[in-house]
């Protein structure tokens, strides 16, 4: 007779090897085909995973216990989703043009319904999620030192040759930058707080100190925000579940200095940068260059929203839709690189236009259910960094397995406690 494995087991092999695995996988063919090797990676764990939990329940091993708000509104996502895609006249496919059609959207979602069922939140996660952002930081920290580990940009190519060489910009075992900022800013800050809430835990610091500053190095500058603003927030709330007045204290410094920040701001802002881009919206002024013409693009998705407004376009539709499109001339190569915005750069616009106002409420539904069944644990410093850093981008296959784990993870902790 056969040894059985349990649901709980499985799935307990399962987050492990994507927490571990995932983030360090980049396929065989460097940053050129990057996405198809990541998507096949999740794609075929998940799948095998999700066989044998079949197999395994149906054996009769053990009950699954997912926290019924949390699936109930991943069933009515991803039922949505789906009459969103039967409905669309654009004929997004199933997997989308970037692997952001129902086929991926329905993987996230049974991930997440699978781990709060069968999966609990495990220190060793912690720890394992630690090596993988260090290993990771290791290869860009290589990579901002002008060198090519791993053989990722093609021979004669570096970091440095963004936006001269090539478009865009590739850093890590992750690719794209905003795509790297966002597994950082979803990964350092449970590091950092998972250290200060174990002192046996306290070289987690490294690798969050770590990223934060392939962060700062490499330009991701949506990830840098939602670090710091979850750190702003969740600083002075851990300080005040120990010592009252500390927490309130702190809470009354970072208003101070952020009312001198914008003050400085508003007066003697820079006269370029994000900084200066900073500066005019205090003082009303608004240009579809800023933010790296994102507000070009969300008026293009508001636009795209409006012409929908109910079912949306379906899961992937965006790049069908859109017509906004940049051209750049580079004097160092005399070359013209023309631009398709293929994405919303922000998930809730994204999930306005593809979902409609349907898919939008579920989406902030369940982020903030998730959200506030992770407070008091080092998950929801964590999600809140990512959900920040996400209204100023679009989640992918390289982000969206990991948030929906670890949003399972904080469902499933509160439920079973």
């Amino acid at each position: 007779m056969g040894m059985k494995i349990s649901p709980a087991c499985l799935t307990d092999k399962y987050i492990c090897v994507m927490l571990l695995v995932f983030p360090l996988w980049t396929g065989f063919e460097g940053y050129g085909n990057i996405t198809f090797w990541k998507f096949a990676f999740f794609a075929a764990v998940t799948g095998l995973w999700l066989a044998s939990l079949a197999v395994s329940a149906l054996a009769g091993r053990e009950r699954p216990r997912p926290d019924r708000p949390f699936a109930l509104l991943c069933a009515l996502l991803l039922a949505w989703a789906a009459l969103s895609y039967l409905a669309s006249p654009f004929s997004p496919g199933l997997m989308g043009r970037r692997y952001d059609g129902l086929l991926p959207l329905a993987l996230y979602v049974l991930a997440g319904l699978g781990c709060s069922a069968y999966g609990e939140f495990k220190w060793r996660y912690v720890n394992l999620l630690g090596v993988s952002v260090t290993l990771c930081c290791l290869v860009a920290a290589l990579q901002l030192a002008g060198l090519n580990p791993l053989w990722l940009y093609p021979e004669g190519f570096d970091f440095y040759g963004a936006g001269v060489d090539y478009n865009g910009a590739f850093l890590g075992t992750l690719g794209n930058t905003n795509i790297l900022g966002g597994f950082l800013a979803l990964s350092c800050p449970l590091l950092a707080f998972s250290a200060v809430n174990r002192r046996e835990s306290l070289w987690l610091l490294l690798p969050a100190a770590l990223g934060a500053a392939i962060c700062a190095l490499g330009g991701c500058e949506a990830a840098l925000v939602g670090l710091l603003g979850s750190a702003l927030i969740f600083v002075p709330y851990y300080v005040y579940q120990k010592k009252r007045r500390l927490g309130l204290a702190v809470l009354a410094l970072e208003a101070a200095a952020g009312l001198a920040a914008l003050l400085w701001l508003y007066l003697a802002a820079p006269e370029s940068g994000t900084l200066h881009e900073l500066g005019e919206l205090l003082h009303g002024r608004v240009e579809d260059s800023f933010g790296s013409s994102r507000v070009a693009i969300w008026r293009e998705a508001l636009r795209l929203f409006g012409e929908r407004p109910v079912l949306g376009g379906g899961p992937g539709s965006f790049a069908l839709r859109s017509t906004l499109e940049f051209t750049r001339y580079v004097p160092e190569t005399g070359l013209t690189f023309h631009t398709l915005a293929d994405s919303a750069h922000s998930e809730i616009l994204s999930a306005l236009t593809e979902l409609g106002i349907i898919g939008g409420a579920c989406y902030v539904t369940l982020a903030a259910h998730t959200l506030r069944r992770s407070l008091r644990t080092p998950l929801a410093p964590a999600l809140l960094a990512y959900l920040l850093q996400a209204l100023f981008s679009t989640g992918t296959c390289f982000t969206l397995p990991l948030l929906a784990i670890l949003s399972a993870l904080a469902a499933a902790a509160r439920h079973k406690a």
